[in-house]
């Protein structure tokens, strides 16, 4: 079964100083660790506002990079290590980290 776009709400509370983690599903498959390469399906959403400003979905194909390596920003490098293969996890990336 090919992945399903996520559907996002409003983020709600305080502007985030620090990074969120939460996992919505745990995959079974490979962990994401320094220097694999991974490929992930994203939306990114402006805390503030809400509205959707980029979104791998769009383009019908996921966003590759090499984990740990700073092709993209220290939210993602640090959020995403750990993952599995087949997971769901929702990143609240404050602005240093962004």
């Amino acid at each position: 079964m090919p992945p399903v776009r996520p559907q996002l709400d409003k983020p709600e509370g305080d502007i985030p100083f620090e990074l969120g983690i939460d996992d919505i599903t745990v995959g079974d498959g490979d962990e994401a660790t320094p220097g694999a390469k991974v490929v992930v399906h994203y939306v990114g959403v402006a805390f503030s506002s809400g509205e959707e400003f980029d979104a791998s979905w769009n383009r019908d194909q996921p966003f590759e990079f090499k984990l740990g390596k700073g092709q993209v920003i220290p939210g993602w490098d640090t959020g995403v290590q750990g993952m599995k293969v087949g997971g769901r996890r929702k990143l609240t990336i404050p602005s240093a980290m962004a």
